[in-house]
């Protein structure tokens, strides 16, 4: 087995909105490890609708494998009631590529995808889709 490489953590905050803040380049072990530490806080919320917001920090492009991996998992969100997904670009070292691998996947699986700049727009996009689902 390979050793995990990239790194993340994860921050719950309030009406089930999971903010990772990862800095790469990232292995399928370390996608592995993200699924479950997500996945386990995804069952805690027992179906209710929930945000994902990414950081991502430095080597952000993600190789074929890793791609493949992220698909999956990025299905299995849909699959679990995920309302949206953010990512945030940080001190990348290949912005326009990443944003494209990042867009590419979620247009494929049909999800709604923004990118912000900052932590704070990201959550002012997820205010904005709450209270247009509201009404």
């Amino acid at each position: 087995m390979a050793i995990e490489h990239g790194t993340f953590s994860l921050t719950l905050l309030p009406n089930n909105i999971i903010v990772a803040d990862a800095k790469g380049p990232w292995n399928i072990e370390a996608v592995d490890h993200y699924h479950n530490d997500v996945a386990a806080i995804v069952n805690e919320f027992a179906g209710n609708p929930w945000h994902h917001i990414a950081i991502l920090r430095c080597e952000t492009v993600f190789i074929p494998q890793v791609i493949a991996r992220l698909e999956q998992h990025f299905l299995w969100r849909k699959q679990n009631n995920v309302q949206s997904d953010t990512t945030i670009l940080t001190d990348s070292f290949s912005k326009n590529i990443s944003k494209q691998q990042i867009t590419q996947i979620f247009e494929k699986l049909e999800m709604t995808h923004f990118f912000a700049s900052d932590l704070d727009t990201a959550l002012q996009q997820i205010a904005k889709l709450k209270a247009v689902t509201k009404s």
